[in-house]
């Protein structure tokens, strides 16, 4: 039986990106870019461990995370929290959250599905070995129908291309804006440094 991963973050790059990361393992990986739907795919999902994005649109990450842990079934599911390369992480919030750790974006997809793998490893052990899959029962597997939020279509190379280079000229923008709301802040605070005062009278 598949390990599942319930990952719910609002980049689609960041969502095909460990799809490909999990693709031919036993993992199944569910997703959604929209923070209300999290709680209604949990009891049906039933994750094995969970991913969510801080700035989820509806019910951001923190939200999320607080009601997740107060759920008895999954007080000790592991929990990566992802946070967005310009997003501020509010510590005030996260220091009341029971989480694994916190991946800021862009990740090494790679590198975050080893993480998640040895989370669950340190967790439970798999229902059947990987090497000799036990055959597929009818209550183990779930419809599409019953799960919104799994994808399995096929998105071309192009698609995602695009997609991950529009978030780059989006990130490219915040960044340019930022350094330049710096530097007139910086040469604005040099020039009122730099005023001459009023000379001594003599």
């Amino acid at each position: 039986m598949a390990y599942r991963v319930l990952v719910a973050d609002s980049s689609p790059s960041a969502l095909k990106a460990l799809h490909m990361a999990f693709q031919n393992s036993h993992y199944d990986l569910y997703t959604s870019t929209d923070g209300s739907e999290v709680m209604g795919l949990l009891p049906q999902v039933n994750p094995d461990a969970i991913v969510l994005g801080l700035s989820l649109p509806h019910a951001d990450g923190y939200e999320l995370a607080l009601q997740i842990r107060r759920m008895e079934e999954f007080s000790r599911t592991p929990l990566v929290l992802l946070q967005a390369v310009f997003e501020e992480l509010d510590e005030a919030r996260v220091k009341g959250l029971v989480y694994d750790e916190i991946v800021t974006k862009p990740f090494d997809s790679e590198e975050l599905a080893h993480r998640i793998r040895t989370l669950i490893s340190g967790t439970r052990e798999p229902e059947s070995l990987p090497e000799e899959p036990g055959p597929a029962r009818v209550e183990d597997r779930v419809t599409e129908a019953a799960l919104p939020g799994r994808h399995h279509e096929h998105v071309p190379d192009d698609m995602m291309r695009s997609q991950i280079k529009q978030e780059i000229l989006a990130m490219e923008r915040e960044l340019e804006k930022r350094i330049t709301a710096r530097v007139k802040a910086e040469i604005k605070a040099w020039l009122q440094f730099d005023q001459p005062g009023e000379q001594e009278k003599p």
